[in-house]
């Protein structure tokens, strides 16, 4: 399903910037598309496309274990697979990437005042600590991500606000995508944008309810802004070095 989302959006990152295909046999980017292993309700429409009997699948359920572990899983996934460039996920995907992004940088940004901080986290995430799993994020009518540290206590808590003091909780390049007229999930997509440094914030709104955009102006906004996104996190890594 996700695939069919981002179909469009793959194709025409894999052209350059005059929408010239790439003919020498050599990508431009490299996609790892990561299944659900819940078995899920389909959502609303995909019995109408895919029939009654499709088997949809999720990355959790609803408890907080289930979340924990999924996030464990997009760790150990990303650490084992990697390196990355960038994660692109939709709507439930999103999330997930977001509230691993989260819980490394508030594990980051304790850990000179608090020696044990790494401690608190799973052992699925510290290696992360010190090789961080993505350079940019594309969040795709992204919800409202997870405080880790309560997942941790069998508890859900969302996390909709910055704190006192924070002006950003995802710091790296981002694009924020959402629609103005998603009638399936309303409202996802500003709140967590106001988590991420709007200095790096590349955001998107479109017309097409609860997907990704597939044609039109729509479309050719968001290729250009993860192209920026894409540009952006390349000259952070050379700054850097």
């Amino acid at each position: 399903m996700f695939l069919r989302h981002v179909a469009a959006l793959c194709y025409n990152l894999s052209q350059d910037e005059n929408n010239n295909t790439n003919h020498n046999n050599q990508p431009l980017h490299e996609f790892d598309f990561i299944d659900g292993a819940v078995l899920w309700p389909p959502a609303r429409g995909i019995s109408d496309v895919f029939g009654e009997q499709v088997d949809c699948y999720s990355y959790f359920d609803e408890s907080a274990a289930s979340i924990l572990r999924a996030v464990e899983d997009l760790a150990v996934y990303a650490r084992t697979n990697g390196p990355f460039d960038g994660v692109i996920g939709f709507s439930q995907g999103a999330v997930l990437a977001a509230t691993l992004l989260i819980a490394l940088a508030n594990a980051n940004d304790t850990a000179p005042n608090n020696s044990n901080s790494n401690s608190d986290l799973p052992l699925a995430l510290r290696p992360l600590l010190a090789e961080p799993p993505f350079r940019f994020a594309v969040f795709l009518c992204g919800g409202d991500p997870f405080d880790l540290a309560a997942l941790q206590e069998g508890e859900i808590r969302l996390l909709r606000e910055l704190p006192p003091g924070h002006s950003a909780w995802i710091r790296i390049p981002v694009v924020n995508c959402w629609a103005s007229n998603d009638e399936d999930y309303p409202g996802m997509g500003p709140s967590l944008s106001a988590l991420c440094d709007s200095g790096v914030n590349e955001q998107v709104v479109h017309a097409v309810g609860h997907g990704v955009p597939t044609e039109g102006e729509d479309l050719h906004r968001l290729v250009t802004a993860v192209r920026a996104t894409m540009e952006r996190a390349q000259h952070c890594e050379l700054a850097q070095t």
